[in-house]
């Protein structure tokens, strides 16, 4: 625990005692501040007392002279210091020392009569908690530069916060001295105040020094990674630093001296974006670039980029900083291939094939059940699904519907903008273990949208068996980028067996292979009851997780890139695939609905984004219900999906409009006006609505 000074105890500490807080203006001071010393990879040096050597590497090196040193080697430690500092230090080599801090003056006077030298870039001061600490050490300081005749403020103070009451006057402690070159935290020392498992604390303190730092012009150091036999770990740890706001990491040993400068300094795909949007958005305010919108901000950032690069360099002693000549070497462009539909020669007509052929096994249902839930035995039971006159468990609709559509990313959609919607889905054929689909893509309809900014493209999309026979079939309405000359365009003649079987497939029924119902004894659960007009909401709420959903992309083979590519679109960009959003929005509405023997997706339309993590719900409105006579019933049911809904602590005695679950395609923002004037709660809170048709055994 830090005591209160006593100037009265320390007679040099009597005239710098001081009577308010002082707010001088950091710019001006700082011009007579080291604060370009580098910081990335500030490193803890221990010296030989017999033999002290600094290390010749380029950087910055911490001398110790506090808890890192035991009270017998103090002494020794402090003649060490005072003989290296004496002498010219390496090239590009500039030394701190963390000395005892205000909880131990005398130790603190001890260490500064010993080591107070013109190639001192400045001290760490450790376990301040107040600004009249700094304020006090700043004027030792003082007197030490006068004493040495060194210019004031030669020496500059590193801020190592230590102490959860620093927090309390963080911004203070950092203004109560213009030496203050940079705010470091030390987490060890923190912890000791907090019972064992409180890591969110440090969390906290973490990150709110970048925050104080940033404000204030200065550099922030993070916490020492002591498991030095861990690299990556390190590594690790500086990336999530950095992504905090850090500028630096301690080092505490020579091999994470590298790693902390590669983390923390820019990249040349960073120099060289910075770059690329400071020359490509000089001519305007605001401009468009890679799909983004580009103001001052952003180029502000980007030559602040530029300029840390070239100061860190100087620093360094490096002699490849930005502006240096590079030797011509021979080099070659590379092709990027480009997939998708090629809108500047689509016609009406057009058919596209997938390059992508798989078997379906027994890994791909138990693997589709593990991420998307049913309740239907028809799915689960092979009993139950020859009692329903089956010869084998059927593959669930959802499956073929996502690789009807995952399937036709490559050749097609990989170049859409949005995915607006499917309409009549269905399973024409039955699909079976061991059987081999690809998918297929024939262009409906073309057209630019009013506006002229956009294009709606319309397709059909089948799946083929290794037969030929088109087995699942469906509608999709996709939204790309305007198509200039598309007026006039003329469509291709509709012939051949190619277009032979995609007619057939839009003009054949739902046939998911049932016939007639047998009696073998097996257990059938039965269906639960539900009536014409009845809102069901149905318990379960369940996220597609991150990894959940990285995985499901590489099982269906092929997704758009925004679903997976993080490094194009950033981990805060992807969003999960529509065909994943629609499957797990079935399965959570399953146990209310079982048991289904077939199933046809009238319509579905996405008018929320999901994000990887985010929790889906859903209710459902029965639009009606009808005996078809053989001991099964037909419902047509319309379903929202919910984004971050609890459906039983948010909607249970809501009011839900009715409209809201109507037969007939909706435009997204109708449903969304509709829901800010009558049901505020689902306001943006829907990912999409589908209406199906189920046929189910009889309750």
């Amino acid at each position: 625990m830090i005591q209160p000074l006593h100037p009265e105890h320390h007679p040099r500490l009597q005239a710098s005692a001081p009577t308010a807080q002082p707010s001088q203006a950091r710019a001006a001071a700082h011009q007579e501040i080291d604060a370009r010393i580098d910081l990335r990879n500030a490193y803890f040096h221990k010296l030989n007392h017999q033999a002290p050597i600094l290390p010749q590497r380029p950087g910055t090196v911490i001398l110790d002279l506090e808890d890192g040193v035991c009270p017998c080697d103090k002494a020794p430690r402090r003649k060490a210091i005072q003989h290296v500092l004496t002498k010219p230090l390496p090239q590009g080599v500039r030394v701190l020392v963390r000395c005892h801090g205000m909880d131990d003056v005398g130790g603190m006077l001890l260490d500064m009569d010993a080591v107070c030298q013109s190639t001192l870039s400045g001290f760490i001061l450790p376990m301040a908690s107040r600004p009249d600490e700094v304020y006090s050490f700043d004027q030792l300081l003082s007197e030490k530069e006068a004493e040495l005749k060194l210019a004031k403020g030669h020496f500059a103070i590193h801020l190592l916060v230590e102490l959860p009451e620093a927090y309390l006057d963080l911004e203070d402690m950092v203004r109560a001295s213009p030496r203050v070159a940079s705010v470091m935290f030390g987490k060890e020392d923190f912890m000791t105040r907090f019972p064992k498992g409180a890591d969110k604390a440090a969390e906290l303190a973490e990150a709110r020094i970048p925050l104080v730092a940033a404000a204030l012009g200065l550099p922030a150091i993070a916490s020492p990674f002591c498991a030095v036999k861990d690299p990556k770990g390190f590594e690790r740890y500086c990336t999530r630093t950095r992504a905090l706001g850090y500028t630096g990491a301690f080092t505490v040993h020579p091999s994470q001296r590298a790693i902390a400068d590669e983390v923390f300094s820019a990249s040349a795909l960073d120099l060289a974006s910075a770059e690329k949007l400071i020359k490509g958005s000089s001519g305007a305010q605001l401009v468009r670039m890679n799909g983004c919108m580009v103001g001052p901000p952003m180029r502000k950032r980007a030559q602040a980029l530029i300029d840390e690069a070239q100061e860190s360099g100087k620093a360094s002693g490096s002699s490849g900083g930005i502006g240096t000549v590079k030797a011509t070497v021979p080099s070659s462009t590379g092709r990027f291939p480009r997939y998708g539909i090629d809108t500047s020669s689509a016609q009406i007509g057009s058919i596209l094939e997938s390059p992508h052929t798989y078997t379906l096994d027994e890994g791909w249902r138990a693997k589709w059940f593990a991420h998307f839930p049913t309740s239907d035995a028809v799915l689960t039971s092979a009993p139950a699904a020859e009692a329903l006159g089956f010869d084998e468990r059927p593959l669930p609709f959802s499956l073929l519907l996502n690789l009807c559509l995952c399937l036709s990313v490559e050749p097609f959609s990989q170049t859409c903008r949005y995915h607006l919607g499917l309409r009549d889905a269905r399973q024409i054929a039955p699909v079976r273990m061991g059987d081999t689909v690809r998918a297929r893509i024939r262009v409906e309809a073309l057209r630019n949208t009013s506006a002229g900014d956009a294009a709606v493209i319309v397709t059909t999309h089948i799946l083929v068996n290794q037969h030929g026979e088109a087995v699942f079939a469906l509608t999709k309405d996709s939204y790309y980028a305007a198509i200039p000359g598309l007026e006039g365009r003329k469509a291709l003649e509709r012939n051949g067996a190619d277009h032979a079987t995609f007619d057939a497939a839009l003009a054949s029924e739902a046939n998911a292979g049932a016939g007639q119902r047998l009696d073998n004894g097996a257990f059938l659960p039965p269906s639960l009851p539900v009536e014409a007009g009845e809102v069901i909401l149905h318990p379960a709420v369940r996220p597609i997780g991150w990894s959940e959903n990285l995985e499901l992309t590489t099982l269906v083979r092929n997704t758009h890139p925004i679903h997976f590519d993080a490094q194009r679109h950033g981990r805060e960009g992807i969003v999960v695939c529509g065909g994943f959003v629609q499957a797990l929005v079935q399965g959570l509405a399953s146990p209310e609905f079982r048991q289904v023997i077939e199933e046809r997706l009238i319509h579905s339309f996405h008018c929320g984004t999901v994000m990887p993590e985010d929790r889906i719900g859903a209710l459902s409105r029965v639009l009606s219900v009808r005996d078809l006579g053989d001991g099964t019933e037909e419902v047509v049911v319309s379903t929202l999906g919910l984004i971050n809904v609890d459906v039983e602590q948010e909607l249970v005695g809501t009011p839900i409009p009715d409209a809201l679950f109507g037969p007939d395609p909706i435009k997204p923002a109708a449903l969304r006006a509709l829901c800010t004037a009558h049901c505020p709660e689902l306001e943006n809170r829907i990912a999409l609505r589908a209406v199906r048709v189920l046929r189910r055994t009889a309750s």
